[in-house]
């Protein structure tokens, strides 16, 4: 799943920015039931390159399929940045975020299925260079979700699969100093609803192409920093 994490304060230049390609667990479990193994291209991806700031977050993951209903994926983020101003050493970022993913599907009746998750992150920081006053960054988290899809037929290669559900997650988060955000960056508990609108293009019996924006909405948190989050995905499924 290609896939760029971002909060309320970085909304329009993070959508801008948000491009790629992966498979991953919520596809591979949502839309096939063979068990094997499945690679994403890229699960994050966020790139920068200006007067103020150069940042790159590329993340890539693998998951494996273990029978009809669960599957797990590993997630691992990399975060290089590097602020530009006057005043030298200029702060520096670089930091591993590293996660676990286990799913769950069941087919309730023969036009909905119901997808749950389990998530933990932790970040390993390797440097933050010159950052003085500011406090370093650290991410531990952990979120639980579920969802209820309906598979809507448009023809015999097409579905659409809105679906809604809730999240409920805990986490200690300090960002980094960067316009990029980690996965799954939160402070304390968060609680609320979560809605997708998936589209699915079978174009063999082997292959599918795969949309599925999705936005989680925390309703115990006024901080803009822990806002709403917007996931797109595009996914190619093998």
């Amino acid at each position: 799943m290609i896939i760029y994490h971002m909060k309320k304060t970085a909304t329009v230049l993070s959508l801008c920015l948000l491009v790629g390609l992966s498979l991953n667990s919520h596809a591979q479990t949502t839309y096939k039931s063979d068990s094997g193994l499945f690679t994403p291209v890229v699960k994050s991806l966020y790139l920068r390159g200006g007067v103020f700031e150069d940042a790159q977050l590329i993340g890539p993951a693998v998951g494996y399929r273990f029978n009809e209903r669960y599957d797990l994926t590993i997630h691992t983020e990399f975060l290089s940045n590097e602020y530009k101003f006057d005043n030298n050493p200029n702060p520096k970022t670089t930091l591993l975020n590293l996660g676990v993913i286990l799913g769950r599907t069941n087919s309730l009746f023969e036009q909905y299925l119901l997808r749950s998750e389990l998530s933990f992150y932790q970040a390993i920081i390797f440097n933050t260079e010159a950052y003085n006053d500011i406090s370093d960054p650290s991410l531990t988290s952990g979120i639980i979700s579920s969802s209820l899809y309906r598979k809507l037929p448009l023809s015999g290669s097409i579905s659409l699969l809105p679906n809604g559900g809730v999240f409920l997650g805990y986490g200690n988060y300090t960002a980094p100093y960067s316009s990029a955000n980690l996965r799954q960056g939160f402070d304390g508990f968060v609680v609320g609803p979560q809605f997708g609108f998936d589209v699915s293009l079978e174009l063999s019996d082997s292959f599918y192409l795969v949309a599925n924006p999705e936005i989680n909405i925390p309703l115990n948190t006024n901080d803009n920093k822990y806002g709403n989050t917007l996931l797109f995905n595009v996914q190619l499924n093998f």
